[in-house]
C-alpha cells in the first residue's frame, strides 16, 4: 500500500475487504499507465497528430472533434 493512505483510510479498506465488500489491488504510485488522463491525452494527441495541423485553431477543430 502506498505510503501516502492514512492509517484511518487503510483501516477501513482493510475491513472493507475483509467483509469481503471489496478487493485491494496494489497499484505502483505514479504509474502513468494507471492514470486515465494520460491515456485520454495520449489518444488525443495521436489523433492530431495523425492530421498534422497547421495552425493553432486547426488543433483546436481537431480537438473539438474528437
Amino acid at each position: 500500500m502506498a505510503q501516502h493512505i492514512s492509517r484511518l483510510s487503510n483501516g477501513y479498506l482493510t475491513k472493507k475487504e475483509s467483509d469481503g465488500v471489496l478487493y485491494q489491488m496494489s497499484w505502483p504510485p505514479q504509474s502513468p499507465d494507471l492514470n486515465p488522463i494520460e491515456m485520454v491525452l495520449d489518444e488525443l494527441d495521436c489523433k492530431v497528430k495523425e492530421k498534422q495541423p497547421t495552425s493553432a485553431q486547426h488543433i483546436w477543430e481537431l480537438l473539438q472533434d474528437c
